[in-house]
């Protein structure tokens, strides 16, 4: 069979419901006779007779009365479908995925989604947390939308623009047998107990010329942990030195379960940066978001 076009499913149920062909006619706006042609079409395509004309009436046959419910579902869908696309299309519905590295996830934004939601709460968005490595393969794969992080992206695949600005310092505890250490060098760091991000983090690429050779066996291990969270926790509880965002350890330096220590080289400037893929055409909501989280890189720019 035949693909059935949509056109000759609207005619046929129009008659059906109308009861016949000439006030079918004036219901959808067409001549008598293109609604007969309508319906012959179909019963062509479908290779059977689907109304029996009395007169002016008609009533269905066997293969008619299946016909029209499938016809009425595929009609409904149609309905739903176009709404549904042109609600994507004004920006009022739909879905954003966001891969983010842990420092854009957990504080940049936040308060940015926060004013998204107020102006699209029917939007859902879904945020991935994962280092900036993963981030970017998640873009390429096409499985998330947007991609924010910490590290600078060459591909041409990729359009990247600054989110935000950054720096990453030396934390170090306040308790412990270490809380005494106020500045150090590269050389004494080796000798002090350092958590450190994963490969594929965003600080740890910032860092990794201020990462010290360890001199020989017996000397404190470099913890890894996979998130800043984790690093955080572990200077706070005085196991050690860990390089850290600034943003993340803002409130811990004010209440005094972490503090910056001095060290050569640092504070680390780095930026945070925005990824979209060049051939992919964002959903509406996803311009929107876009629009929003270039207000104030242009509020930035105007000033300077």
């Amino acid at each position: 069979m035949a693909h059935l076009p949509t056109e000759l499913l609207h005619t046929f149920v129009a008659v059906v419901d109308e009861g016949g062909f000439s006030r079918a006619a004036r219901a959808l706006g067409l001549g008598q006779s293109t609604v007969s042609q309508h319906v012959k079409a179909l019963e062509d395509q479908v290779g059977a007779r689907l109304l029996d004309r009395a007169g002016r009436t008609v009533h269905l046959t066997a293969t008619g009365r299946l016909l029209v419910g499938y016809a009425r579902r595929l009609l409904r869908l149609e309905e739903e479908m176009l709404a549904a696309v042109r609600q994507e299309e004004a920006g009022e519905g739909g879905k954003i995925v966001i891969a983010a590295s842990t420092i854009p996830a957990d504080f940049l934004l936040p308060p940015l989604l926060a004013r998204f939601a107020r102006r699209r709460p029917e939007v859902s968005i879904t945020i991935d947390v994962s280092d900036s490595r993963k981030a970017t393969d998640a873009l390429l794969a096409g499985a998330c939308d947007l991609a924010i992080v910490g590290a600078p992206v060459r591909d041409k695949r990729v359009v990247a623009s600054r989110f935000a600005e950054d720096e990453v310092v030396l934390a170090g505890p306040t308790r412990g047998p270490h809380a005494a250490v106020k500045a150090t060098t590269k050389r004494e760091l080796a000798r002090l107990p350092l958590i450190v991000r994963e490969a594929g983090s965003g600080t740890r690429e910032a860092i990794k010329g201020l990462l010290p050779e360890r001199e020989g066996a017996g000397g404190p291990a470099i913890i890894q942990v996979g998130s800043t969270e984790a690093a955080r926790r572990c200077v706070q509880s005085g196991l050690g030195f860990a390089f850290l965002s600034r943003t993340a350890i803002a409130a811990d330096v004010s209440d005094g379960s972490v503090r910056v220590v001095r060290l050569v080289g640092t504070p680390v400037r780095r930026s945070f940066w925005l990824l979209r893929l060049r051939t992919v055409t964002p959903s509406a909501a996803a311009r929107e978001l876009l629009h929003l989280i270039a207000e104030p890189a242009r509020g930035r720019r105007e000033a300077e």
